[in-house]
């Protein structure tokens, strides 16, 4: 009798853990852009087995629709080279301000200026307009900021000599801003800045850490923009408060129920 409901309870346990458990907390849009060629974004996840949900064909085709598991959207670098993920970013601006404030991270780095000069997703209050120097000259502004801390300690020299063809760690620097603190500036201009939105945070960057992680022109831009992406993630995901629903200790919570 007790074997029998030993074996009851393992099963109704799989059972729920199966049912509950979480759908994938990164959400993503990715494009192989004309001058890297490769989708970065989601060959770092792939490498780093990080399960993520990717937005891409629906963006394309114009909908954007976020899972309540979702709680970091990441843009990949140079994704608006494609100009119907640059529109239709634009047309669900809401979705993505609305993302943000229930408690939602956006993160969007390098994007060609040409491609998305004005960030027009953004809400009232917060702009970002891009330009086109690009430059190896920068100053981090906030040494203790978590994006420079865990789970890699990253220094001034740690974001020195990046490069992919000839284009240097600044690639496309942030030209002008409002709302945003800065983290990390080039010659007076913003390289990372970040900004609460409601509950939750917008963040952009004059860096392409995943471009730079799968096609840097070296072995030292690639280990070192990976440990970046590292961090970047840690700094705005991992760390996040778990939500409860979904933990194995709601699992038990509901198992009670059956006996």
């Amino acid at each position: 009798m007790r074997v029998t409901k030993l074996v009851l309870v393992v099963s109704v346990l799989a059972l729920l853990i199966s049912s509950v458990s979480p759908a994938a907390e990164i959400a993503i849009v990715d494009y192989a852009d004309q001058w890297t060629k490769v989708d970065a974004l989601r060959q770092t996840l792939d490498e780093f087995k990080i399960k993520y949900d990717d937005y891409t064909k629906n963006v394309e085709k114009g909908t954007l629709t976020f899972k309540d598991e979702n709680r970091l959207f990441f843009i990949g670098s140079m994704t608006t080279n494609n100009p119907k993920l640059h529109e239709s970013l634009d047309k669900n601006a809401k979705a993505i301000q609305d993302f943000a404030k229930k408690g939602g991270i956006v993160i969007e780095p390098t994007q060609a200026d040409q491609n998305e000069a004005n960030v027009d997703w953004l809400p009232d209050g917060l702009t970002c307009v891009r330009s086109d120097p690009d430059s190896p000259v920068f100053k981090i502004i906030k040494p203790d900021h978590a994006v420079f801390s865990a789970p890699n300690k990253m220094i001034k020299k740690s974001f020195q000599k990046w490069g992919h063809q000839g284009w240097p760690t600044v690639w496309e620097v942030i030209d002008s801003q409002k709302g945003f603190d800065v983290i990390m500036e080039c010659m007076g201009k913003p390289v990372i800045m970040e900004a609460e939105y409601g509950k939750g945070k917008f963040v952009m960057m004059a860096l392409a850490p995943d471009k730079y992680h799968i096609a840097g022109n070296d072995d030292n831009t690639k280990k070192m923009a990976g440990l970046f992406m590292e961090n970047l993630l840690e700094a705005y995901l991992f760390s996040l408060p778990v939500e409860a629903e979904g933990k194995l200790a709601t699992v038990w919570g509901r198992l009670k129920r059956f006996f």
